[in-house]
């Protein structure tokens, strides 16, 4: 295998599908596996800057995002889940580089991919 996109759905708090996703790119990345973030529907959640879960109980997922993104994983949000949820460019944070992509965009990611895993 030598490229991997890792497709997050969901939201990050409330289930624990985000930090597994970020697990599973961690992983990859130690088996030397090239892996992509990509985030749709409502993971876009996950990319908001200055997150504060702490009134609901839980940890930021950014920490760990940033991990990724210091590895070099390419981080990706679909413009029409973004749109569809009211959330501009400006309110994503900016130390992930995320690069919003269209629809045909992640069509062609997921083409050339040798796999993808959806959390």
């Amino acid at each position: 295998m030598e490229r991997v996109i890792v497709l997050f759905r969901k939201g990050p708090y409330g289930q624990i599908n985000s930090l597994e996703g970020i697990r599973v790119g961690q992983g990859l990345l130690v088996l030397d596996v090239e892996n992509d973030a990509v985030f749709i529907d409502d993971g876009v959640f996950n990319l908001i800057k200055n997150q504060n879960p702490d009134g609901i109980g839980h940890h930021s997922v950014m920490g760990a995002l940033e991990a990724l993104h210091r590895y070099e994983v390419p981080i990706f949000a679909l413009d029409q889940s973004l749109e569809q949820r009211g959330i501009k460019a400006e309110d994503l944070d900016s130390k992930l580089e995320v690069k919003i992509i269209s629809l045909a965009e992640l069509s062609e990611l997921l083409i050339v991919a040798d796999a993808t895993i959806a959390l």
